[in-house]
């Protein structure tokens, strides 16, 4: 399950690039393009870490659950002469986890130019209980990330923080999410700063085809904003105006009970982006940018149920504007 908003790492491009005008081009999109396309699916999918892939197959029937106070006339006094204790309170977090992200792409953009990136992502992040409400529940999470990149002869280095809600009602579910963040460039001697904040949000439905396997189709938008510092390329300055970005991504998801505490999904979704329009400055020159073609993403998950531990792994494989894989695991702890 991958919508997209990733990062910034590849405008270390532009120090390799003798003509300014093609190093402020891959400079400004690699920027932008990128942080769109991956991080912002990769961090909606943390807002999925307070429930385990069980939980889609579980029945809650309340038949022989204990009696409420006053239910067939009770007055309370049962429980009082068995000595009944009160119900322990319950912990604050439902889950806490950390994540492993590692991705390996080539970038194709307009006017035949492609760049290859990878980036590793170490992220740890808490999921409340859920908060029953007057129809469906809903949880409260938050993440923080390391975020370390690579390109040619450049290097990055970041954080990013995230807040994100997962609101579910029987079948229904949706998911909201924002975070911000910042990456330290630095490439033949050159230094320079990116920053962004990125919104999202992902509605689902959950179909039942037998008790083992559910059918889930999803829709998820995203906007993002960057912001990003000026650079100095053969003489010239090169700077680029901030920065918007939206895609959309229809998708759908396969999951299975393949045996007890073993499941897994195949899953797979387009993602389209649009708006952003690519102002570059070079030298006192404007120039026209280029724009990274939509892509399709399939996915395969598996996650294994311990007592309290759930470990799981994915692999995804990219085709398009983005052209490569992206693999995740991640370990929680479910209280």
């Amino acid at each position: 399950m991958k919508p997209n908003f990733s990062l910034f790492f590849l405008s270390g491009a532009i120090i390799l690039v003798a003509n300014p005008a093609s190093a402020a081009n891959i400079y400004n999109n690699n920027i932008s393009a990128l942080n769109i396309n991956m991080l912002s699916d990769v961090f909606m999918s943390y807002a999925s870490h307070g429930e385990k892939m069980s939980d889609l197959f579980s029945k809650h029937d309340t038949y022989g659950t204990m009696n409420r106070f006053d239910e067939y006339g009770d007055d309370g006094s049962t429980l009082k002469t068995f000595g009944v204790p009160d119900a322990p309170s319950q912990p604050i977090f439902n889950t806490v986890w950390i994540n492993a992200n590692h991705i390996n792409e080539n970038l194709h953009y307009g006017q035949n130019i492609s760049e290859h990136g990878r980036f590793n992502l170490a992220t740890v992040g808490a999921t409340t209980q859920a908060i029953d409400l007057a129809y469906g529940k809903i949880s409260f999470g938050g993440f923080a990330s390391y975020i370390n990149t690579k390109m040619s002869d450049f290097h990055g280095g970041g954080d990013t923080v995230g807040l994100f809600a997962n609101y579910k009602y029987q079948n229904f579910g949706v998911k909201a999410l924002a975070n911000i963040g910042a990456l330290n460039n630095s490439s033949g001697g050159q230094a320079f700063n990116n920053s962004w904040f990125n919104a999202a949000t992902d509605i689902n439905a959950a179909f039942k085809i037998d008790p083992t396997f559910l059918f889930r189709p999803n829709i998820s938008v995203a906007y993002t904003y960057v912001s990003s510092d000026d650079l100095y390329i053969g003489g010239n300055t090169v700077s680029s105006k901030d920065y918007n970005f939206f895609n959309i991504a229809p998708g759908a998801a396969f999951i299975k009970e393949i045996s007890p505490n073993w499941y897994g999904s195949f899953s797979a979704k387009y993602v389209t982006h649009f708006g952003g329009k690519n102002d570059i400055n070079v030298g006192g020159a404007a120039i026209k940018g280029l724009y990274l073609d939509d892509h399709t993403d399939i996915g395969i998950d598996v996650e294994h149920n311990f007592k309290h531990l759930i470990l799981g792994a994915n692999v995804h494989k990219q085709l398009g504007g983005l052209d490569g894989w992206s693999t995740n695991i991640y370990l929680k702890y479910a209280f």
